[in-house]
C-alpha cells in the first residue's frame, strides 16, 4: 500500500512518466534529506557511500530533474528536491511502520493448538486465561465421549477430561482433583433421622428428582459408590451434559444432582442450592490432560499446558 501510494503521489504531480521507480531510490533520497549529508545517510541506511550516491544519481536522472547543490560539505535541497519530499516524506513513513509491524510478527511466530473440552471447563478455566496465552487456540465442546473419539481421530491435539480410559493410547496428565458433592434445591433437606439410616436415606433418594450430567452417571456411582458401598438405583428425570445448566436447573426447580462442589459454592453460599449430605470422607474425581502418545504437536501441547498452569498458580497466590 505504501509503495502504490508514493508511486501514485509522484506519477500525478508529473515528476516520473513511467511507473516503475526504485523505492530503494526514494528512500535513499529521504534519507539525505533529512541528514543532508552522504556519509550521515549511508550510515542510517547501512549502506557504503558510493551506493548512496549511485542511488541519488539514479533517481535524479529517472526524474529528469536534479535534487541536491552539492558543496564541499553538504548537500543542500533544490526547489524540486524539497517539493520531491513533501510528497513522499509520509508514505515513507507509514511503510517504515508496516515493515516494522511485518518485521516483528515474522519473528514471533505463534504456536497453534487445538483443544477439546467440555463447556464447563472453558467457562471456569479458560474463558479468563485463554486470551492471555500468545497462541492460536480452536476449541471444541462436547461430552466426555465424544472428546475421547476426537482425540484419538485428531479432530484436536488436547483434550481435558475426568476419564483416565484404556481403550486408546493416550498420555495424561493431572491437572487437579475435584470433590463431589450431593446438592438440592433450596427446598429440599434430608428428612430428619434419615442420615442415620442408610436404607431410608437410599429409599428417600430414589424418589427424588434427579439431574445427571451423562447416561454413564459415572458422578452419581463414584458417590455412591464411596459413601453408601451401593450401585444407585436412580432413574434421571433429566440429563444435561454441564454443571452449569445443572446448578442452575435446580436454583429454580425441585431436584437433586451430584455435582463437583467449585461448580456451585456461589450458589451454596448464596443458600440458592442446598448442599444435601456431608460425606466423612471427601468423594473426589481427577481432572486430566490428555494427548495421542504419538504426535507432532507435543511443543505446542505443553506450551499451553505450562502457561494455564502458571496462570492457575498466580490465581492461587492473589
Amino acid at each position: 500500500m505504501g509503495l502504490l501510494v508514493i508511486i501514485l503521489i509522484i506519477y500525478v504531480c508529473g515528476l516520473i512518466t513511467k511507473v516503475m521507480i526504485n523505492l530503494e531510490w526514494l528512500r535513499t533520497f529521504g534519507s539525505i534529506y533529512e541528514h543532508n549529508n552522504i556519509t550521515e545517510a549511508s550510515r542510517q541506511l547501512n549502506m557504503t557511500q558510493p551506493g548512496v550516491s549511485k542511488h541519488l544519481l539514479a533517481l535524479e536522472n529517472h526524474i529528469g530533474k536534479k535534487l541536491f547543490d552539492r558543496t564541499t560539505r553538504k548537500l543542500t535541497p533544490t526547489e524540486y528536491g524539497k517539493f520531491l519530499y513533501s510528497q513522499i516524506s509520509n508514505p515513507l513513513e507509514q511503510l517504515q511502520k508496516v515493515e516494522r509491524y511485518s518485521g516483528k510478527r515474522v519473528k514471533k511466530t505463534r504456536s497453534a493448538i487445538s483443544i477439546g473440552c467440555t463447556s464447563d471447563f472453558f467457562s471456569s478455566d479458560l474463558i479468563d486465561k485463554i486470551y492471555s496465552l500468545d497462541m492460536y487456540v480452536a476449541t471444541a465442546f462436547g461430552t466426555e465421549k465424544e472428546l475421547i473419539e476426537g482425540l484419538e481421530t485428531e479432530n484436536f491435539q488436547l483434550l481435558i477430561g475426568t476419564k483416565r480410559y484404556s481403550v486408546y493410547d493416550h498420555l495424561f496428565t493431572k491437572i487437579r482433583s475435584e470433590e463431589l458433592i450431593l446438592i438440592g434445591s433450596s427446598s429440599i433437606s434430608i428428612p430428619s433421622g434419615l442420615e442415620n439410616d442408610i436404607d431410608q436415606l437410599i429409599g428417600w433418594l430414589q424418589k427424588q428428582t434427579w439431574f445427571v450430567y451423562d447416561n454413564d452417571q459415572s458422578d452419581l456411582k463414584k458417590f455412591y459408590k464411596a459413601v453408601f458401598d451401593r450401585i444407585p438405583k436412580v432413574v434421571p428425570r433429566y440429563i444435561l451434559p454441564s454443571y452449569q445448566h445443572i446448578v442452575e436447573s435446580i436454583k429454580h426447580n425441585d431436584g437433586v444432582s451430584i455435582v463437583p462442589k467449585r461448580s456451585c459454592e456461589n450458589e451454596i453460599g448464596r443458600g440458592l442450592v442446598n448442599e444435601l449430605f456431608k460425606a466423612s470422607r471427601p468423594v473426589e474425581r481427577n481432572l486430566y490432560y490428555s494427548c495421542k502418545s504419538k504426535n507432532s504437536n507435543l511443543s505446542e501441547i505443553n506450551q499451553f499446558m505450562d502457561k494455564i498452569n502458571s496462570n492457575r498458580l498466580e490465581d492461587s497466590e492473589v
